[in-house]
């Protein structure tokens, strides 16, 4: 069967076991071209917010931040991964057992609101392109087709290679208004190597349901074999919020690293908002436009030391000097490089 001549209904099943019996091993081909849910996630030890104020001591209001922040990708990405991994651990519908294979169009079924289907091409091989597309239930036109996540993938030997990958949130939005997020979320991923790489990028992206104002942001994460590791993010917050005066928000550009053990440091360099008046009125001398803070944590994630700097502006940003620096998992300052 060629890829145009597709049973309609995943009811199918029967007749492309009996058409596949003979090209299992091309059909399995296929699947482990598709990443897994593994590939992709953010591996981050961390702590629960415990509501401590910041001091030596304390939960790491930065590790609880890097984890939590984490686990908020792992969860917009894993979404999609699970239900992808469900339709391709079912035989396909319509395959020639090499060069393609196709699950779906499934048959929604009491409460399911959308009909899925799942595409893998191969296109050499190093290389593989597959799709996951949804149309609503009541739908029947192939053109009512939307993709909802594809992706390239160049499998590596025993690991899962590298590759890149799309989610359109909103393109299931449209038609699902069940679904709550909206605007896109790439992924560049390397496994193939070490450090395991990912690269994240959330592109007008936010929870429509909630009428959330949309942001794009960009992450990107190390880990290598023995589970130590890095993040880069950034985000925006007011540093002065019970000043009536400083209305600005400040930018944080943070690096949290970590050890195996999950003991690490954060590096925040603050730019924007209200940090050049603070230089210009605590450091008149300077020529500086941010600012910095560093923040230890030991394995149970409880802060050893935290500083400022310039340390002029230690009681303005509520990070005074606390803790021993010796105490750090890492002893220099490293900052993010976001792309």
């Amino acid at each position: 069967m060629s890829p145009s001549r597709r049973p309609s209904s995943i009811t199918a099943v029967t007749a492309a076991v009996i058409a596949t019996l003979g090209s299992a091993c091309g059909v399995n081909e296929l699947r482990l071209a598709v990443p897994g849910k593994g590939d992709v996630t953010l591996n981050v030890p961390g702590a629960v917010d415990d509501g401590q104020a910041l001091r030596a001591g304390a939960t790491s209001e930065l590790s609880v931040i890097t984890a939590d922040l984490a686990r908020g990708i792992n969860g917009g990405i894993g979404l999609v991964f699970d239900l992808s991994e469900r339709i391709i651990d079912l035989p396909p519908t319509d395959t020639d057992g090499d060069s393609y294979a196709v699950w779906g169009p499934s048959e929604p079924r009491g409460l399911e609101r959308n009909s899925f289907r799942f595409t893998v091409n191969k296109i050499d091989d190093a290389q593989f392109d597959y799709r996951l597309e949804a149309r609503a239930k009541d739908a029947s036109l192939e053109t009512d087709f939307v993709v909802v996540w594809e992706g390239t993938s160049f499998p590596g030997g025993d690991t899962r290679g590298h590759g890149t990958l799309d989610i359109h949130w909103g393109a299931l939005r449209a038609i699902d208004d069940s679904a709550c997020l909206i605007g896109d979320l790439s992924v560049v991923y390397a496994t193939d190597e070490s450090p395991r790489r990912i690269d994240v990028a959330f592109v007008e992206a936010a929870d429509g349901c909630r009428d959330e104002t949309p942001t794009t942001a960009n992450y990107h994460y190390e880990e290598n074999d023995d589970a130590s590791g890095f993040l880069d993010f950034a985000f925006t917050k007011n540093l002065h919020a019970l000043a009536e005066d400083k209305p600005l928000e400040e930018v944080f550009a943070v690096r949290s690293r970590w050890l195996g053990d999950g003991q690490g440091r954060s590096d925040v360099r603050l730019s924007g908002g209200e940090i050049p008046a603070d230089l210009a009125t605590n450091v008149p001398d300077t020529t500086a436009t941010t600012a910095d803070i560093v923040e230890c944590w030991d394995a149970a994630f409880n802060v050893v030391h935290t500083d400022t700097s310039p340390t002029e502006l230690e009681p303005h940003l509520g990070h005074a000097e606390e803790g021993d620096v010796a105490l750090c998992a890492f002893a220099d300052a490293s900052f993010a490089e976001l792309r």
